[in-house]
C-alpha cells in the first residue's frame, strides 16, 4: 500500500515537472514577443531543450525506474514542443529524450512513431483543439495496442492510471500554453499598435517623445539624428501616394539595417525620422548618419511597372548632454537638417556645438 501511495506521489510530481518546465520556458522565451513556431531558430531549439530537460528530471525519479512511466510521460514534452515550437522544437526535444540513460530502444521507437505524424501534419500550423484531441486519441490507441503486445510490468490497472495521468498532463499543459500564447500574442499586438508606426514598423511619435523624456529624466547623453527624405513631394506627385508610402517603408527598412541594435529609431513626423544613438561622440554619430545616407543613395527603389526612383535623404546631427534641455538638442538637429537641405541635399550636417569640438570620451 505504501509503495502504491509513493508511486502516485511521484506520478503527481512528474505532472508538475512537465507543466512547470514548459510554462516557465515559454514565458522566458516570450520576453520581447510571444513565442511561437515562427520565432527565431535559437528560441525554438531552446524550447525543445527545455522540454527535454523535464524528461531528465523525471528519469531520476523512482517512478520511472519501477513502472516505466517514461514510456507514457516521455512523449508528452515532445508533443507539446512540436505543437507550440514547430518541427525544430519537436526534434530537439526528441533528441534530448533519446540521450536519457534510462531509456530503452522501444521508448525511442514509440516517441519517433508519435513525432513523425505530427511533423507530417504540421500540427503547429493547424493548432486547434480538434487537431490536438485527435492526436491525443491516436496516442491513447497506440498505447493500448502496444500494451496488448507487451504486457505492462505494473499490470493493466497501473498502466491505465499512468497513461490517464500522462494524457491529463498533456491536456492541461496544452491548454495552459494555448491560453498563454493567445493572451501574450494579444498583449504584444496591443503594445505594438500603441508604440509602433503602422506604415514603417518603427517607433511612433509617442515612443519618440517617451525616449526623449527618458534621456532627460536619467540625464543620459546621446546623439540625435533627424533624417528627412529629399524631394518627397516630387515622388508623391510623379509616382503617386502609394509610391510615397513605399519610399517611407523602404527608409524604415534601411534604418533597421544600418542603425546599431542598442540605438533607437522612430518616425518623428511625416517624412522625418529620428535616430537616437547610445554613443555621444561626434565621429560615431556622423558615421551612423553617413551609413544611413549612403544606404539610401546606393541604389534606386524599384516601383514595379512604374520604373525606379532614386531616393536620397538629408540628415541633421546634434548631441544631447546632461544639463541640456532635451528638446534643444532636437532643435539643433532641425537647424542642421535645414542647413543640409539648403546646401544641396543628400548630405549630413552637424549642429553648431558639434562643429566646435568632439564631445565625449572614446569613440566606439
Amino acid at each position: 500500500m505504501m509503495q502504491l501511495v509513493l508511486s502516485y506521489s511521484l506520478l503527481y510530481a512528474d505532472i508538475c515537472v512537465i507543466y512547470a518546465t514548459l510554462s516557465l520556458s515559454y514565458f522566458i522565451l516570450s520576453r520581447q514577443s510571444a513565442f511561437s513556431w515562427d520565432s527565431r531558430p535559437w528560441k525554438r531549439i531552446a524550447f525543445g531543450l527545455f522540454s527535454g530537460l523535464s524528461l531528465w528530471v523525471m528519469a531520476s525519479g523512482q517512478l520511472a525506474e519501477e513502472n516505466q512511466a517514461l514510456l507514457h510521460f516521455g512523449v508528452v514534452p515532445i508533443i507539446l514542443a512540436t505543437f507550440f515550437g514547430g518541427w525544430l522544437s519537436g526534434i530537439s526535444s526528441y533528441l534530448v529524450s533519446a540521450l536519457l540513460p534510462t531509456h530503452l530502444p522501444l521508448d525511442d521507437l514509440v516517441n519517433a512513431v508519435v513525432l513523425i505524424p505530427l511533423l507530417g501534419w504540421r500540427v503547429w500550423r493547424h493548432k486547434t483543439h480538434q487537431v490536438f484531441y485527435g492526436a491525443l486519441a491516436l496516442l491513447a490507441l497506440g498505447w493500448l495496442v502496444l500494451a496488448a503486445f507487451r504486457p505492462p510490468p505494473q499490470g493493466w490497472p497501473g498502466m491505465l492510471v499512468t497513461a490517464l495521468a500522462a494524457l491529463a498532463s498533456l491536456a492541461a499543459s496544452y491548454h495552459a500554453l494555448n491560453f498563454a500564447e493567445r493572451h501574450l500574442t494579444r498583449y504584444f499586438e496591443m503594445r505594438d499598435h500603441a508604440t509602433l508606426d503602422s506604415l514603417t514598423g518603427l517607433n511612433n511619435r509617442t515612443s519618440v517623445d517617451f525616449k526623449l523624456i527618458s534621456l532627460h529624466t536619467w540625464q543620459k547623453p546621446g546623439g540625435v539624428l533627424l533624417v528627412d527624405i529629399d524631394d518627397f513631394s516630387r515622388i508623391n506627385e510623379g509616382w503617386g501616394r502609394l509610391a510615397g508610402d513605399r519610399v517611407l517603408t523602404w527608409l524604415g527598412e534601411v534604418l533597421r539595417q544600418t542603425v546599431e541594435s542598442e540605438d533607437f529609431a522612430g518616425r518623428y513626423s511625416g517624412t522625418t525620422f529620428i535616430v537616437i544613438t547610445e554613443c555621444h561622440n561626434t565621429d560615431p554619430i556622423i558615421a551612423t548618419a553617413e551609413r544611413i545616407r549612403q544606404a539610401m543613395a546606393a541604389r534606386p527603389l524599384p516601383l514595379g511597372g512604374q520604373g525606379d526612383v532614386r531616393v536620397t535623404v538629408s540628415i541633421g546631427a546634434a548631441v544631447y548632454l546632461p544639463g541640456m534641455v532635451v528638446h534643444k538638442a532636437v532643435e539643433m538637429a532641425e537647424e542642421a537638417l535645414g542647413e543640409a537641405k539648403r546646401s544641396g541635399k543628400n548630405q549630413v550636417m552637424c549642429s553648431r556645438i558639434m562643429q566646435l569640438d568632439q564631445l565625449g570620451d572614446v569613440p566606439r
